[in-house]
């Protein structure tokens, strides 16, 4: 499905509403009512896409939440004086990012569906900003995927730390990549920012305090954990607008972007498992799973599966709107992920109160506000489009 639309967010650097710079196609001098109705068919394909992708990320991002926390309480690491606790950290990295031979047949089925697909060449000069592209990215990719990791097992405040990833994702969207910010923007912000806060120490397995160096340890490594998932978001939004061929299916391009960039950082993965010596845990893990050795198998199976498919997500938002913009949806969908790992893991415990309550409305706000921002734009620049091929 190929349609040609506006993503607000790239086309009104002049207004008040966010710009993340797309060139944009001539205006119409003629015959505008006839090219009404087309531009009605190509704006709503484009919504929908955007709600697919939203989708995309919240269902990722409620199945890796309760799939890791039941992961982490089948493997015994929610036991404050298992050894284990401050282990493993390589194979969840690398676990985060080995579903891409998913969506590299996903991108070989959809070239060979699509009709929209047209083969490109490229000069020397544009091969070498891809490989540059997808390596940077691959290489923050695994940092983070690493980072976090660590931050997650060791620092009883990580989560709390997590949140500044949406400060630092403003920063350098506002530096590299020119966005502007309205109070709509401003708002879904502060709201998506404040219903992670308030609900993301309800893991199930929560990191218990050990040794103040561990502490201190894994907070570092999860403060630019946040600083390298900012970046490499920017960077990809970078890669849409200057790199990736403008007559590339959009789809294909996503699909692209995040196989290679997910190789890459499997790759790096790997060889810090064998490096560590990390892959010697993976027998125990293997034959100590409460559960069973199948499903220590398909947990990880779909615990790879669920976080590709909110990397696809968010990867297809910074290309339909703006790196912010996938970082919100991301933000908003944790407290119902939170919510689920409460009646999953601890329904006798805890209970889900008015608190709880308030952080899903508020994410709800938070990712409707930045909607908004989007419509009145829609609304605003009726005629300033950008050839979107899906």
């Amino acid at each position: 499905m190929g349609f040609h639309t506006e993503s607000p967010d790239r086309i009104t650097q002049e207004g008040e509403e966010a710009n993340v710079g797309v060139e944009n196609q001539p205006r119409a001098t003629s015959n505008t009512t006839a090219l009404d109705r087309p531009q009605s068919i190509k704006t709503r394909n484009w919504w929908i896409w955007i709600f697919v992708c939203s989708g995309l990320v919240v269902a990722g991002r409620v199945f890796s939440t309760l799939l890791l926390n039941f992961y982490f309480i089948q493997t015994g690491r929610d036991v404050c004086d298992d050894p284990k606790q401050f282990k493993g950290t390589w194979l969840q990295s690398m676990v985060q990012n080995a579903a891409f031979p998913f969506t590299a047949l996903f991108a070989f089925l959809w070239r060979f569906v699509s009709s929209n697909h047209r083969e490109t060449t490229s000069s020397s000069s544009s091969f070498v900003k891809l490989f540059l592209l997808y390596i940077s990215l691959g290489v923050l990719f695994a940092t983070y995927s690493q980072l976090y990791a660590i931050g997650r097992t060791h620092c009883i405040f990580f989560f709390w730390i997590f949140t500044t990833q949406l400060i630092f994702t403003s920063i350098f969207t506002a530096i590299i990549n020119k966005h502007k910010f309205n109070r709509w923007i401003i708002l879904s912000i502060i709201l998506s920012g404040v219903a992670t806060g308030i609900t993301s120490s309800d893991d199930a397995y929560y990191p218990c305090e050990g040794e103040g160096y561990k502490m201190s340890y894994g907070a570092w490594c999860g403060f630019f954990g946040t600083v390298a998932f900012s970046l490499s978001l920017c960077i990809m939004q970078l890669g849409f607008e200057k790199v990736i061929p403008k007559t590339e299916s959009k789809v294909s391009a996503v699909m692209l972007i995040q196989t290679y960039a997910s190789m890459i950082a499997t790759l790096i993965c790997l060889v810090g498992l064998f490096a560590s010596g990390e892959f010697r845990d993976i027998k125990e893990d293997f034959e100590t799973f409460k559960k069973g050795k199948p499903l220590y198998v398909f947990t990880l199976t779909g615990l790879s599966l669920a976080w590709q498919v909110m990397s696809i997500g968010l990867v297809g938002l910074v290309c339909l709107v703006s790196t912010l913009f996938s970082n919100v949806v991301s933000f908003c969908a944790s407290p119902l992920a939170n919510i689920l790992v409460v009646v999953a893991f601890r329904f006798m415990d805890d209970d889900i109160g008015w608190f709880k309550g308030g952080a899903l409305l508020a994410g709800i706000l938070g990712f409707a506000s930045y909607v908004y921002s989007l419509y009145k734009s829609v609304k605003k620049r009726p005629r300033q489009n950008e050839t979107l091929r899906v």
